[in-house]
């Protein structure tokens, strides 16, 4: 009874062969999607599908692929090898020959009594089915093959003899000493399992190719004695259990990786596990490193510290650098990051990796970068932003980038082309700005303008490395390739434009030092919508800028002009308020006085009503200097009580003025007169707090001119604002005097009275 007879096929051999096909076909095309490429970019000498290329030398290989059944044939190939007197064999291939198991070839002979094990360097067994010779074991074999597949989850050791028995197909490889092998392909060949010291025979193999398998379990010590390995490719391992749930790597040994000499490593598009990621800092020489596609999450913070990385790539591993600090420790080393599908929405994870040269980060979300990151980004010279959502901005970001060359912003959210951005494109040698629906502006004719000038008279080098990188790396190329690919292939914008409409006037310089890269396939190439029109146009019919013109648009130039128009008006204004209020500042200090003193009498005041029953002891109130009392007692005081009929109150019978500091005092017994009369001469100093809030109901008498630079301010604000009287100092005049005085004092009693009958 064979196993291909019971239930178990059907559980196995559909995963099997589905893994297979689509390992053989669908990763082939999307290989160029990761920074590793495929295996054919870093050797020459087998290609994609497994068969010796050109560059092997036909006298040097022993080519048996396709045959069905090599192991028949094998002798008469090498009796032909021996014929046509070749020296050796260093090229062996059993490419598709249908095989189930590494064969027990290589201790065959050739001509020159040398095994095969001795002299070849390099084998493939690409394209052979080792993962079904268990399907036709007999039922009375030592080890069952049945496998339940829903126990695998990656993480546990499921029967170790089970294990074993997978790995049973390099059984060819034991007891045999390969003492040159070099490069050995096992790619494609369904492997679900590898054993223990599978390659300790190979001291001199640098290159192991397992990728396109089904690769889900390593035993301990499987890459053990390999101290000359540097390239390990175990890409494109897609093992499936039997509801066709993807199985991650499972490590017997979770320091499986030390003591290896590994310069690069290939995961792409593999499980690797995040629980194995620590494994990586076993490997201290390590440079290149692909994870893309892997399926890994979040990382935790300087993740590769310790290792010596160059190359990277974590593509299409989703939220990976949520933590920003995931690359610390790689500031002085990191040169190449591809990081295109991990929903990135900034570049801060990029922060202070001052040796990054490429940077290639499409297909995110990225809308902000930020010129803290930019500055520290100082060797820089490629930056793919394609399919982000970038905006226009409006600040220096990209200039910060002293190195920075190409610059792609393909099918980004730009809409408009700013001064800010063309100052940032000065410095580039290539933009790619393809695939942005642009509003119509001179700026982006300046774009199209520089680009068509350049075509002429600029050099359009290819990216180099600033850094020595010789014999450093295997992914070396292919971080550059792209990008100079894209640089080679692209078209002349002049050609593209197929007129010369946009070439500048040789008077109008414009700097800058770039050239657009124009994809022949966008609908907008040389196209822009008329944003008050709402059509489409071409770029070579929009207006110049001017001078005037150059940095803004209408709306911006309309709010500039305000902003000087502003800035040159609060000078003009203010200056001349300034001067005055200089020369008029005791009026302005005179005016703050007399409101204050005004508002504090209101408030003593508020509570007394004035009205027909009141009771006025005096009808005035007289203020005068000591040195005039002889004049008022004996002249004045006679003469104003007979002809005015006035009762007069003086200060010096009823309350002493000139030493009182309480006002509300003052006030308080003052209020029950109709008026004040003030005497003043040079030397008298008046009652201030009166003066300042009882104005309206003052009559004021100078006895003599007063000069004014003689004159307190109150005074002369005083005499300046109401009317006054002069005492003549001749006889004749002062009949005139008494009239005057004797009018005020009618005029004022008669408004008082007027007053207190309205109230």
């Amino acid at each position: 009874m064979t196993y291909h007879q019971n239930g178990f096929s059907k559980m196995v051999l559909a995963p099997i062969l589905f893994s297979c096909f689509f390992a053989n076909i669908v990763n082939c095309q999307i290989s160029d999607r990761c920074l590793s490429g495929y295996m054919t970019d870093i050797q020459s000498w087998v290609d994609r599908f497994g068969y010796f290329t050109e560059n092997v030398d036909f006298k040097s290989k022993l080519d048996l692929s396709g045959i069905q059944g090599p192991m028949l044939k094998i002798e008469r190939y090498l009796k032909e090898f021996e014929l046509k007197r070749y020296d050796r064999i260093k090229y062996f291939s059993m490419t598709k020959c249908g095989l189930r198991s590494i064969p027990d070839v290589f201790h065959l002979q050739d001509h020159h009594g040398r095994s095969l094990a001795e002299t070849i360097e390099y084998v493939t067994f690409y394209g052979n089915e080792f993962s079904m010779n268990y399907l036709t074991r007999d039922a009375d074999d030592d080890v069952s093959p049945e496998i339940n597949l829903t126990s695998f989850n990656g993480e546990e050791i499921i029967i170790k003899e089970r294990y074993q028995y997978l790995s049973s197909w390099g059984a060819g490889f034991k007891d045999v000493n390969f003492e040159n092998l070099l490069q050995l392909d096992l790619r494609a060949c369904g492997i679900r399992s590898l054993g223990s010291y599978a390659f300790k025979s190979m001291p001199k193999l640098s290159m192991l190719y397992l990728s396109e398998n089904n690769i889900y379990h390593i035993e301990a010590d499987t890459f053990s004695g390999l101290h000359n390995l540097i390239h390990l490719d175990l890409s494109r391992n897609d093992a499936l259990d039997d509801v066709y749930k993807t199985i991650s790597f499972n490590f017997e040994n979770r320091h499986e990786f030390r003591g290896l000499r590994l310069v690069s490593l290939d995961l792409s598009y593999s499980p690797f596990g995040d629980n194995n990621i620590p494994m990586l800092k076993d490997l201290k020489q390590l440079k290149s490193l692909s994870l893309c596609f892997s399926g890994l999450r979040r990382l935790r913070p300087r993740t590769f510290d310790g290792t010596q990385l160059r190359f990277l790539d974590v593509s299409g591993n989703k939220d990976i650098f949520d933590t920003r600090s995931v690359l610390g420790g790689l500031e002085n080393s990191l040169q190449v990051l591809y990081a295109q599908e991990v929903n990135m929405k900034t570049i801060d994870c990029l922060y202070n990796l001052t040796y990054l040269e490429i940077a290639q980060l499409r297909k995110n979300e990225i809308a902000v970068v930020r010129q803290n990151v930019s500055i520290t980004l100082k060797k820089l010279q490629v930056l793919d932003l394609s399919h982000n959502r970038k905006l226009a901005w409006f600040s220096k970001v990209f200039s910060l980038m002293p190195k920075l060359k190409l610059l792609s912003l393909n099918s980004n959210n730009m809409n408009v082309v700013t001064q800010e951005m063309l100052d940032d494109f000065q410095d580039l040698s290539y933009v790619d700005l393809s695939y942005n629906f642009l509003i119509c502006s001179c700026a982006l004719r300046d774009i199209y303008g520089i680009s068509i000038n350049n075509e002429y008279s600029v050099e359009h080098p290819l990216i180099e490395f600033e850094r020595d990188n010789e014999g450093d790396t295997l992914f070396l190329n292919n971080g550059l390739t792209y990008f100079n690919n894209i640089i080679t292939r692209r078209q002349n914008t002049s050609i593209l434009n197929g007129n010369r409409t946009l070439r500048m006037d040789n008077v109008f310089q414009l700097r800058g030092n770039f050239v657009l890269l124009v994809n022949k396939n966008d609908p907008y190439r040389f196209r822009c919508l008329i944003a008050s029109e709402g059509k489409l146009t071409n770029v070579n019919k929009i207006m110049e800028c001017t001078n005037l013109n150059r940095n803004y648009d209408i709306e911006q130039a309309d709010e500039a002009k305000w902003r000087f128009f502003l800035l040159f008006l609060i000078p003009v204004l203010l200056l001349p308020t300034l001067i005055f209020m200089y020369m008029y500042r005791r009026n302005f200090k005179y005016f703050w006085i007399n409101l204050k003193n005004t508002t504090t009498l209101s408030l003593i005041n508020k509570d007394v009503i004035i009205n027909d029953t009141t009771i006025f002891n005096y009808d005035a109130f007289i203020s005068y200097c000591n040195e005039d009392r002889a004049w008022v007692l004996d002249y004045f005081l006679p003469h104003v009580e007979q002809d005015c009929n006035i009762s007069v109150c003086l200060h010096e019978r009823d309350f002493q003025v000139c030493d009182e500091s309480d006002v509300r005092n003052f006030l308080d017994y003052s209020l029950n007169k109709h008026f004040y009369m003030v005497m003043t001469m040079n030397n008298f100093n008046m009652i201030r707090k009166l003066l300042e809030t009882r104005r309206e109901d003052l009559i004021l008498v100078l006895l003599e001119e007063i000069p004014r630079r003689l004159r307190p301010n109150t005074l002369h604000y005083l005499m300046v604002t109401k009317t006054y009287i002069v005492w003549p100092s001749e006889e004749p005049q002062r009949n005139l005097f008494w009239k005057q005085l004797k009018k005020s004092i009618v005029k004022l009693k008669l408004i008082h009275s007027e007053n207190v009958s309205l109230a």
